[in-house]
């Protein structure tokens, strides 16, 4: 194997943190990485604010270079919106002609390697996984799903049942967590679970801050628990509860005024906030998409030396001691202040040996070991 071809929901472009991207990027050093960028609509050219237009109609691919690598970036020509489609006809009618459109460029890309050296990964894209397969020319492929798709917003109607029927015509599966495993039991799914990036998160405080602040990072969406949220705020008026990220849901107006909404920041300043806080939070209800999450956050905030503080949302055996659960508000309130209270330099070592190991370096080893096997 040594060409890696990655046909990617996540677009290359976005503003966070996506583990598509982490282990692309980290697999350049060692192999050629070919990068086919989400599928932008016409619609996206008017309204996505991250589409790179000027990039979308050039003649070759876009040239990113990473550390130890470069990644060769590639778009199609943009296609027909179709999420709206109420009747499968209409959809598989409207995916036959996108997956045409982009079909020249899949033959562009096919046209500069081996196919006898080359792998591809479909990344969480399933239905274009259906309508492109012709086009790929029987590559080993491999499915790698890291959310459910049935939980998405963004996956309509149509996300469950193209995943059921592309899990089958792949070679491979690979997922994030074990609950995504269970799904395909019969295709001996393989998991490589998220990581966190030690050149941004290395350098936690040893010494446990007194702040009366506590956070979050990450979207705010329909994962947050907002009731539990509000109670813990008119419970503890005097903490503030910092949250950082896209705003992709309102909160009530009557919000307290002690949950402060900070919006999206860069990656290299989330260290920052992290530090200021006494304990950081993953306050998720518990849902089929929640279940299926290995959460990205908690290795970054165990990497800064926090205790992390989260609801019963998912299996998080394989974190041991190194978390805090709670099954209720109260419970929930209890695990904050008692972490706080007794958090000490052991403890901040501990939780930044155990995300050291658990490093996007290490986590793409193993995806590339899997993926050769």
């Amino acid at each position: 194997m040594k060409t890696i071809i990655c046909h990617s929901f996540p677009a290359w472009d976005t503003p966070y943190v996506k583990s598509t991207l982490e282990l692309i990027t980290r697999s350049a050093p060692t192999h050629r990485v070919i990068f086919l960028d989400y599928a932008y609509t016409w619609k996206d050219f008017f309204t996505h604010p991250h589409m790179p237009k000027s990039q979308v109609f050039q003649k070759g691919p876009r040239i990113m270079n990473v550390e130890g690598g470069s990644v060769e970036v590639y778009y199609a020509f943009p296609v027909i919106p179709c999420n709206w489609a109420k009747s499968s006809w209409l959809f598989s009618f409207l995916m036959t002609l996108n997956a045409w459109i982009m079909g020249f460029t899949i033959s562009k890309i096919l046209r500069t390697v081996d196919l006898s050296q080359t792998v591809l990964i479909n990344a969480f894209n399933p239905v274009y996984g259906v309508f492109t397969h012709k086009y790929w020319r029987n590559l080993k492929s491999t499915y790698y799903c890291y959310d459910e798709i049935a939980g998405t917003q963004w996956a309509g109607k149509w996300g469950k049942r193209y995943e059921k029927v592309f899990a089958q015509m792949a070679d491979q599966i690979i997922t994030t967590s074990k609950p995504l495993a269970q799904k395909f039991l019969g295709k001996n799914p393989q998991i490589v679970q998220n990581g966190v990036n030690l050149d941004i998160f290395t350098g936690g405080l040893l010494e446990k801050v007194r702040s009366n602040k506590i956070g979050y990072i990450g979207a705010i969406d329909e994962r947050i628990d907002q009731n539990l949220l509000i109670q813990l705020a008119l419970q503890v008026p005097e903490m503030t509860i910092e949250m950082i990220g896209p705003i992709k849901v309102p909160f009530p107006a009557q919000c307290p005024e002690n949950i402060r909404f900070i919006g999206p920041v860069s990656q290299a300043e989330l260290p920052d906030w992290i530090r200021s806080w006494e304990v950081c939070l993953i306050p998720f209800v518990k849902t089929p998409l929640t279940n299926a999450i290995y959460p990205l956050k908690i290795n970054e905030y165990l990497m800064a030396g926090k205790p992390v503080v989260t609801t019963s949302f998912t299996d998080l055996d394989d974190f041991g001691s190194m978390v805090s659960e709670a099954n209720s508000p109260e419970e929930f309130l209890d695990r904050i202040r008692k972490e706080a209270r007794y958090n000490n330099r052991l403890k901040i070592q501990k939780r930044m040996d155990f995300a050291r190991n658990n490093s996007w370096e290490n986590r793409t080893e193993l995806f590339l070991k899997t993926l050769a096997s």
